[in-house]
Parts: C-alpha cells; sequence; structure tokens
C-alpha cells in the first residue's frame, strides 16, 4: 500500500488514471457523460477487430481500477467516472445477437442505460456500495440485465429490426 502511495504522488499517474476513468475525457461531458461514455463503448464493440468477448476480462479488470482511481481524485461515485458504464454496456453488447447488427448493439445500449438509471433491484443495491467494486458491480448488474432482455428476446423470436 506505501508504494502505491509513492506512485500516486507523481501527476503524470494521476492524470493517466484520470483520463482512463472518464473514458478518455468523456466523463466530462456536460451532459449525459454516462450515456456518452455508453455511446463510445458500443462503438469500439461494434467496430473492435478483437473478439468482443476475449476483452471483456480486461474491461473488467481495467473497470474496477479506473472505478478506485475515479474515488480518489473525485470522490463517491461521480459521474466524471465512465469506466464504469463501458464495462456494463460491453456486457449487454455481448448478448445482443449477430444477425440483428447494428440494431443489437442500439438495443442493448438502449437497454443498458434504461437498467443504469432506473436503477433495479439488484443495481440499487450494489449502488449503494461505496467503493470502487460497488461502482462497477452496479453497472455490471444493469449489463447482465439488459443481456436477460435481450436473449429472452432472440429466444421468443423477436427480429432485430423493431
Amino acid at each position: 500500500m506505501k508504494y502505491i502511495s509513492r506512485i500516486w504522488q507523481f501527476k503524470v499517474i494521476r492524470f493517466l488514471s484520470g483520463a482512463f476513468a472518464s473514458t478518455m475525457g468523456t466523463g466530462f461531458f456536460p451532459w449525459g457523460p454516462g450515456t456518452v461514455g455508453s455511446i463510445i463503448a458500443a462503438a469500439v464493440f461494434y467496430y473492435s477487430p478483437v473478439d468482443p468477448l476475449v476483452l471483456l476480462p480486461p474491461i473488467l479488470l481495467f473497470g474496477w481500477l479506473g472505478c478506485e482511481a475515479g474515488r480518489k481524485l473525485w470522490g463517491e461515485d461521480p459521474s466524471i467516472v465512465t469506466i464504469d458504464e463501458v464495462a456494463g454496456t460491453w456486457i449487454a453488447c455481448l448478448a445482443a445477437p449477430q444477425e440483428w447488427g447494428i440494431w443489437g448493439i442500439l438495443a442493448a445500449l438502449v437497454l443498458f442505460r434504461i437498467f443504469d438509471i432506473a436503477k433495479p433491484w439488484p443495481v440499487n443495491k450494489l449502488d449503494e456500495m461505496k467503493n470502487g467494486i460497488g461502482i462497477l458491480l452496479d453497472d455490471v448488474a444493469a449489463g447482465l440485465m439488459a443481456a436477460g432482455v435481450l436473449l429472452i428476446a432472440y429466444l421468443l423470436g423477436v427480429s432485430g429490426v423493431f
């Protein structure tokens, strides 16, 4: 812990941590920074040349680290921290059926934002955790709920073009 405190003293470390936590600055957007971060995540997901499932573990790990850094920089669960929205959106997009194309990604994005903003149970309970993992887990839960809705819609035969 002492070593981490020493590293944190360097301005470049704090700057890079803040850039990462705010999803390269989307958290500073004046209106709906979480939505902007989610849109960026959905676009990166859609155009990713790498299998998006392979990127999930690093996104979760760096999401947690970014949430912890955001707490150190800006306090408890600040809206500037949008890396958690990236993780939640990514999870929702993973459930979008490929044959739905861009419509599936848009549905995943919209469903994730609905669950993230409305905060139904268990999202609201996880949101009460006042640490980096809690900041991340409420968005992970919202992403899982959105993924569940997408999977149910797909199993019921809903088409990607609504």
